[in-house]
């Protein structure tokens, strides 16, 4: 069994000793706010399996929410709890797992996100609806979304959506940029979200990291050299400094996203965790957006942060479809971003479910039903019991399709800080 604790760098507004018996009782001395915050149990976990995944069951609860855990594993776990006004009236029930006695209830005052423009940044068409269609579902009247890649990135041409209808790769990658942009732009008009606040700058698909490292010089595509961002571009609403030059370049880049900062003027940003999710893409949109909050001046209050890919870890957030989920694996408490603090989105079944939709009309997830996945499938059924209801043959169908949407947030000043201090660049 493999020992590992999961640790962040967190900082809740208030903390509270709890006992927990071995029939899941839960006694808590002195206990804070519960309303209007995000809860999480830390406690020691322990699997009782090499195969499959600890669960614990929150009895008493309004949602009868379980939230899987990793087999064959133990160390310090973090129980989402969020949503429960009373203590006292819940039981915790393991099933392949147990926990110690000693634990602490960790409750963070949620973001007031009501309070402006949420402006969501999403590397690739697919990243805002993985992380955040919920949320940006009950925030769709103030919410922008803008996608900074069109994801034309092909590797084979059997692999492109429609077989045969490309006799080349680069032809059949133009498409498939297309495709995953108007993708970027219709989707989100599933959840309310106005078209006039829907943007795609069609940056090239795994160019990211290398605008932001040499803003000046051109990065061509790999392969179609003549191609520009200009036709992902076509259904933005409004235009943007990149538009006239149409280059793929990381000034034009951040230049486009220092505007829309100007326009929308947000209060909160959600932008993929620099450190938590290691695609290189996704690590270069949050240094862009801190680079556009220092050439705009607009820094918003929060940041949120998202992770869409983890280091050495697949299958999270873990469980079938439908469970509850909290932070992803994290073994550290330090950040320089400062100290985190952590929400919990709540998804009805009925938003869920919402989300089920909208990820189906993303191209990109039409996985093909390969030997492999059916192993795997098969292995969950049969060795895991996992309970996998597979709405859809991409992992992400499983995945993603939870009770929660989880981010860790720290304030604007403190992400630019910490992003420019990175870069070896000095905040203007």
């Amino acid at each position: 069994m493999t020992m590992l604790d999961h640790s962040y760098p967190l900082a809740p507004s208030w903390v509270s000793p709890v006992t927990l018996s071995p029939d899941g009782k839960l006694d808590a001395s002195a206990v804070g706010e519960l309303v209007n915050h995000t809860l999480l149990l830390e406690f020691g976990y322990e699997a009782t399996h090499k195969r499959r995944q600890g669960r614990i069951g929150i009895a008493g609860a309004a949602s009868g929410q379980q939230q899987f855990f990793e087999a064959n594993q133990r160390g310090r776990r973090f129980l989402n709890l969020t949503g429960l006004t009373r203590l006292d009236e819940i039981a915790l029930q393991g099933r392949d797992c147990r926990w110690q006695a000693e634990a602490r209830l960790l409750a963070f005052a949620n973001p007031a996100l009501e309070d402006g423009a949420v402006l969501i940044l999403s590397p690739h068409p697919d990243d805002a609806e993985l992380a955040a269609f919920g949320l940006y579902s009950d925030h769709a009247e103030r919410s922008w979304i803008v996608t900074l890649s069109a994801g034309e990135k092909l590797g084979r041409l059997d692999r492109q959506y429609i077989p045969g209808l490309d006799g080349d790769l680069a032809s059949a990658s133009a498409r498939k940029g297309m495709i995953r942009a108007w993708n970027s732009v219709t989707t989100p008009l599933l959840a309310g979200v106005s078209a006039a606040r829907l943007f795609c700058l069609g940056y090239f698909n795994d160019s990211l990291a290398k605008l932001v490292a040499d803003p000046d010089s051109l990065v061509a595509h790999a392969q179609l050299p003549e191609l520009t961002p200009a036709p992902f571009r076509r259904w933005n609403p409004q235009p943007l400094p990149g538009d006239e030059q149409a280059a793929n370049r990381g000034r034009l880049l951040v230049a486009d996203l220092a505007a829309l900062l100007m326009r929308v003027r947000p209060s909160s940003v959600l932008v993929t965790h620099p450190e938590v999710d290691p695609h290189g893409d996704h690590v270069a949109t949050a240094q862009a957006l801190a680079l556009a909050i220092q050439q705009s001046g607009h820094c918003p209050s929060r940041v949120l942060l998202y992770a869409n890919h983890l280091r050495k870890v697949h299958d999270f957030p873990y469980g079938p479809e439908h469970a509850g989920t909290t932070l992803p694996p994290w073994q550290s408490e330090h950040s320089r971003l400062g100290p985190w603090h952590c929400y919990s989105h709540p998804l009805t079944l009925a938003r869920q479910k919402e989300k089920v939709v909208a990820m189906e009309t993303m191209h990109d997830l039409h996985a093909k039903d390969r030997l492999e996945k059916r192993f795997k499938r098969w292995w969950g059924r049969t060795v895991r019991r996992d309970g996998y209801h597979h709405y859809g043959l991409h992992s992400y169908f499983q995945t993603h399709i939870k009770a929660h949407e989880v981010f860790s947030w720290v304030s604007g000043d403190d992400f630019v800080s910490g992003m420019l201090q990175d870069a070896g660049t000095e905040q203007a």
